[in-house]
């Protein structure tokens, strides 16, 4: 369902959109969406408790949709704020490329807690789930940035809000098919 509904924007962006915004929209709708989200199935391999999996790191469910929700929000804030300091006269090209590779490989840390190499490697699961949450909220933010940028300067004028809420949009609808393939 989700990735029809994605494959109908496409199109539409194409025939009612300026072709540059267009394909810039597209971009960043398939990256987000090709980001692959295991939120949902992961939620109970974190939060079960010892009878249902003994190996499992039994988080709590406010720790894990508590804790890390404000300290992912907050480290987004920090994401913006290092993005403006240290990436921000970077090209698009090394940013996305940049943040696409470290994305890729900070999702392998999800590979490590399942596989709980981390205990054998003596990393606690709170800190070690801590550390990726951090890392990938801020690299989430510098994946956000590009976008907001490029469609920043090449929005016609009174239009601004327009462009960042169909990128916002887009966004959405990456996640939302990230999440259902």
């Amino acid at each position: 369902g989700a990735i029809c509904v994605a494959t109908v924007m496409l199109i539409a962006f194409s025939l009612v959109l300026k072709p540059i915004i267009a394909k810039v929209n597209a971009f960043f709708l398939v990256q987000t969406a090709a980001s692959l989200s295991i939120g949902g199935g992961s939620f109970y391999f974190y939060t079960d408790s010892p009878e249902q999996y003994p190996e499992g790191p039994h988080f709590s469910q406010e720790f894990y949709t508590s804790v890390l929700g404000v300290i992912s929000a907050l480290c987004a804030l920090a994401g913006v704020w290092t993005y403006q300091h240290y990436a921000s006269d970077w090209t698009y090209r090394r940013l996305l490329l940049t943040t696409n590779v470290l994305a890729s490989l900070f999702s392998l840390s999800d590979v490590i807690l399942f596989t709980r190499l981390n205990v054998k490697w003596g990393l606690p699961d709170h800190g070690f789930v801590l550390g990726s949450s951090v890392l990938s909220s801020v690299i989430g933010q510098w994946m956000w940035m590009p976008g907001v940028v490029i469609l920043s300067q090449l929005c016609p004028h009174g239009m601004e809000a327009t462009m960042y809420a169909l990128l916002a949009g887009c966004h959405n609808l990456g996640m939302a098919v990230s999440s259902n393939l």
